[in-house]
């Protein structure tokens, strides 16, 4: 049974609504208000929470009379939540804000994206990782194609079937009439997806940026990108033929960017399906053809033979890797992001493969497993 906390602020009917969901309870969502309440802008700002812990009362307490707070006593799950949220708002613009970022102070992000919203239906926001340990280096670069996935889309495209659900606005009228979120694990997917397929304009907002911080343990990161993993399997199950039909004109766009998405992918691809060279295949028949002739020499070709294999290999995979570097340099750049090459290089041929792994584990569980939702999630 949810409690609202807070009455409306009387006044005027707000511009813009925000919503930030929250499980019991999150570490930065005092910061995040205090940037939101503190920027001049007809705004009204929800904080949804399932199972609120102890410090979740004190902070509803002390933000009471500037942010309205409906506490539930259950998990109803954050696609309910919002929904029921949405219902209770009035602006005209809907920001979805997940509550592990941080909301830069005096970044006119609410403005921003009033102005944005003139021209656009459904608008991306820029994402930066906070790098707080190893795992969050590596995951900074995934991030890094999020957005160049995004800014290439709305620049390129003018549409999207996708957008990073931690921070993403769009026209109350939009989200009416698409009903809301739809109770599936990658709810902004989704969402996203149907904005797109009903020909809703999509916009990438880079002017300012939020902070996210991502999973501290690999335990929990497994965790996460598993249910990423499993909804994104699910999400192509559903809307793969629609998709193909509507973005047909567009592959020769969505396919260098899936492989910026996944740029680990193009060494497993490659290597299974890339044709040896000529001059290669011509020193193997030789060294077969001595092999034979000469069984004395048979150690030593062999040898020879797998070096040449090897460094083949290694060759074409530092070919592949510089090809995507050098792409992520220059959007990093152009989107005022960082880029470290060393840490690129982990995340390169380390969290990358990784996160393929993942995601074939993911595609077999839901294509072949029949796999439907992700044990413990609540949508």
């Amino acid at each position: 049974m949810a409690r609202l906390v807070e009455e409306r602020v009387r006044g005027m009917k707000p511009k813009i609504s925000v919503f930030i969901p929250v499980y019991r309870e999150s570490e930065w969502l005092p910061k995040i208000l205090d940037s939101l309440i503190n920027e001049d802008v007809e705004k009204e700002v929800f904080v949804i929470i399932d199972e609120p812990s102890e410090n979740s009362f004190h902070i509803a307490e002390k933000f009471r009379g500037e942010v309205r707070f409906i506490l539930n006593g259950e998990r109803i799950g954050k696609v309910n939540a919002l929904n029921e949220a949405v219902k209770e708002s009035s602006g005209s613009i809907l920001l979805f804000l997940d509550a592990d970022i941080e909301v830069p102070c005096n970044s006119q992000l609410l403005k921003k994206i009033l102005k944005e919203m003139n021209d656009v239906d459904v608008l991306d926001v820029k994402k930066e990782v906070v790098k707080e340990s190893l795992l969050s280096k590596m995951t900074y670069y995934e991030y890094v194609g999020f957005n160049v996935s995004g800014w290439s889309m709305a620049k390129l495209v003018k549409k999207s079937p996708g957008v990073n659900g931690a921070a993403f606005a769009v026209k109350r009228n939009v989200f009416d009439s698409l009903g809301g979120f739809r109770r599936v694990v990658s709810e902004d997917l989704d969402f996203a997806t149907r904005a797109s397929l009903n020909g809703y304009r999509f916009g990438y907002l880079e002017d300012v940026k939020v902070y996210c911080h991502v999973k501290s343990s690999w335990k929990d990161w497994i965790k996460q990108r598993r249910r990423w993993t499993v909804g994104a399997a699910l999400w192509i199950r559903e809307w793969w033929r629609a998709l193909l039909k509507s973005y047909a004109r567009k592959l020769h766009i969505l396919i260098p960017l899936l492989f910026l998405l996944f740029p680990s992918s193009a060494i497993l691809i490659l290597n299974l399906y890339l044709p040896k060279l000529l001059a290669y295949n011509m020193i193997s028949i030789l060294f077969l053809f001595l092999a034979v002739k000469f069984n004395f020499m048979l150690p030593a070709l062999l040898l020879t033979h797998l070096s040449l294999n090897f460094v083949e290999n290694l060759s074409l995979t530092l070919l592949i890797f510089l090809t995507f570097t050098l792409p992520y340099y220059l959007f990093s750049r152009r989107l005022r992001l960082q880029f470290t090459f060393h840490e690129f290089l982990l995340y390169y041929f380390f969290y990358s493969l990784l996160s393929v792994l993942l995601t074939v584990i993911g595609m077999i569980e839901v294509f072949v497993l029949k796999k439907r939702t992700v044990p413990g999630w609540k949508t």
